[in-house]
């Protein structure tokens, strides 16, 4: 539910401003507004630090939480010894990777003491020097005389010389060497003991996570406070202090609790219109996990209906309908319930999306069951599931349709299942065009009715979406009011055009010579009265409304993701389950397990992008006007 914010203005004396915001701070209900041209007050050195800190160690592994609690002075010296080991710990990661490729580059040279060569240089007045040169160029260059063969690696040749003097070889590159490889192997290892010590320190520091937050919320409710005041305007440099808030309305009698025996006195303002409204929606129970939905593309504008409720029931149907499978869905609520009795504990977000995975389970078992999918499993016909399910029944009305019309549908499938001269009812229609594949059996009519009726049930779905949303808003755009009447006759209309069978038909609502008239009748007149009524209401601009008839065409043809998708899903389970069973149990196991894996990823996937898409872009278009900013009180903050 979204709630009216009202606007007013508080004026008061000087020695009740601190105690009317702490009071303010403490009930959270009023939202201060910001004065043209005040400085932001920048968070104290003390909180950024402290996030910093927080930030490192809510990466470490999760511990036991120390229950001593000291002071701020002492959280913030350990908030600076966190983020000290953190700079060491990625300087020592450094340190370690240039010493372990140094060591790379000279190993090839032998074990020997840079102190031992300068020795030896000294002692027999010789240049001992180090190079190198591609294998490749062995056999083509002479290798001079002075040189002395080290050995073979990194596809590259080294070589000593000692010489009275420095020399260089034009085919070769001469290799400087600070430490040798004994040298640097032993600080590698110096380097990687103080890494250990440092990460060991640093993931004891964990148990400092709830010490340091507890700290930090104090800092921040201490910060949002004063950064309230500095809001305060103090007309004529009087001992009188003013400055204007939002209130939510309900929270309007708490208001005055505040003020009760301070010096504080409110008026409600006009609200200008060059004001940014915030929005106040409060939700509870499944219309909060509805909002939190609805928080992922945009928020509502104040002036705007509350769609957390919708969104969420046609999110949840979107996703069942796209993931269209009742194992699937029975997978998902096994999920939800397993994280309730796993986390009793869990609250706010974490608890809705508890409840978010048991609705979408629950949903997809209840249209994976009406549209007969288990796993990707052939269901026949015989089978008790199919006999509960409602496109199976459907499939059966369309088939007793076309038998008793003896029509063009009826006369295709004679010619390739001729046996079908024999059959008197839609059950024996269904059930005698059979393809056998080995010991598999495909019912081929029947798979391809099941295929047209999920497909006009996706655009149905598309239909009856858009007109909830138009019908929401009619009041502020009576143009709604033709669209909903030209997109009944365009689903009327349409399948005689295309040749196709409707529900309406084969379930005997309306014949579809009638269903033809009726629907081109409803088409002209919807289309005309969108018109007027937008003359009427825009006056000229109403002109442009003739232009959403594409827009209403694409957006109704857009909910046929749901019955592409689906179908789309259900083929990959149907492929991997017939490979599961060619290749052998075992291998057979394998290959099902993974698969399914697969297809609920991008089940989930599909379900979620597409789900929401339909409600946040064809839904929103017409009963969303979005573009606000959420109502940010002055509160207490407390840790969670």
């Amino acid at each position: 539910m979204i709630i009216d914010v009202q606007k007013y203005i508080f004026v008061g004396v000087r020695e009740d401003l601190d105690q009317f915001f702490e009071k303010a701070q403490q009930k959270g209900i009023i939202e201060f507004i910001p004065t043209q041209g005040k400085r932001a007050v920048e968070p104290s050195p003390s909180i950024q630090l402290l996030v910093g800190a927080l930030k490192i160690l809510k990466k470490q592994p999760v511990c036991k939480q120390d229950e001593k609690r000291a002071g701020p002075q002492e959280a913030i010296s350990r908030a600076q010894n966190v983020l000290r080991l953190k700079v060491e710990i990625e300087s020592l990661y450094e340190e370690k990777r240039i010493t372990a490729a140094e060591i790379a580059r000279v190993a090839p040279l032998g074990n020997f003491s840079m102190e031992e060569i300068r020795d030896l240089e000294k002692a027999a007045h010789r240049k001992i020097q180090f190079f190198c040169m591609k294998c490749a160029k062995r056999d083509k260059l002479q290798v001079h005389e002075e040189l002395i063969y080290l050995g073979t690696d990194y596809d590259l040749d080294f070589y000593m010389s000692i010489s009275e003097a420095p020399v260089s070889f034009p085919e070769m590159i001469e290799m400087r060497v600070e430490e040798a490889a004994p040298a640097l192997r032993h600080k590698l290892s110096s380097i990687e003991r103080t890494l250990h010590r440092a990460e060991h320190e640093l993931k004891d520091s964990a148990d400092q996570i709830d010490f340091l937050q507890a700290v930090l919320i104090h800092e921040l409710n201490d910060f949002h406070l004063q950064a309230a005041k500095q809001e305060v305007g103090f007309p004529l440099e009087s001992s009188l202090f003013a400055i204007e808030a939002w209130v939510p309305e309900n929270k309007v009698p708490a208001l005055f609790g505040i003020l009760q025996g301070l010096a504080v006195h409110c008026e409600m303002v006009i609200t200008e219109e060059s004001d940014r409204v915030p929005t106040y929606m409060e939700n509870k129970g499944l219309a909060r996990v509805g909002e939190d939905l609805v928080h992922i593309y945009d928020i509502p504008a104040h002036t705007d209906k509350d769609p957390s409720t919708w969104v969420l029931w046609s999110f949840a149907l979107f996703f069942a309908m796209i993931v269209a499978d009742a194992g699937y869905g029975l997978l998902f609520l096994l999920l939800g319930l397993f994280l309730h009795w796993k986390f009793p504990q869990l609250k706010g977000t974490g608890k809705r999306f508890v409840k978010l995975t048991m609705i979408l389970g629950t949903s997809c078992i209840f249209w994976g069951a009406l549209s007969t999918s288990y796993f990707g499993l052939e269901i026949l016909p015989q089978n008790p599931l199919s006999r509960i399910s409602l496109v199976s029944y459907l499939a059966e009305k369309k088939a007793d349709y076309h038998l008793a019309k003896h029509d063009d549908v009826y006369s295709e499938w004679h010619r390739e299942f001729p046996q079908l001269e024999t059959v008197k009812t839609g059950r024996e229609f269904l059930d005698s065009s059979v393809v056998h594949k080995g010991k598999h059996e495909t019912y081929v009519v029947l798979n391809a009715f099941r295929g047209n009726i999920l497909l006009e049930l996706s655009l149905l779905a598309g239909v009856i979406h858009i007109a909830c949303s138009l019908f929401r808003y009619v009041t502020r755009n009576w143009a709604a009011l033709g669209w909903v009447i030209f997109m009944v006759g365009g689903y009327l209309y349409f399948p005689d055009m295309l040749h196709a069978t409707s529900m309406l038909h084969f379930m005997g609502w309306i014949e579809p010579h009638t269903a033809f008239e009726i629907g081109l009748q409803l088409l002209y007149v919807g289309l005309s009265l969108a018109v007027v009524l937008a003359l009427i209401q825009k006056k000229l601009h109403g002109l442009h409304e003739v232009m959403n008839v594409v827009t209403i065409f694409a957006d109704v043809l857009s909910y046929l993701r749901l019955y592409a998708l689906a179908l789309a899903a259900t083929i990959m389970a149907e492929t991997f389950n017939t490979i599961g069973i060619e290749v052998g149990l075992v291998l057979g196991c394998l290959v099902i397990l993974v698969g399914h894996s697969v297809n609920i990823v991008l089940g989930i996937q599909g379900g979620i992008i597409h789900g929401l898409r339909l409600n946040f872009i064809e839904w929103y278009h017409y009963s969303f006007v979005g573009g606000g900013r959420l109502f940010r009180p002055l509160h207490k903050q407390k840790a969670k």
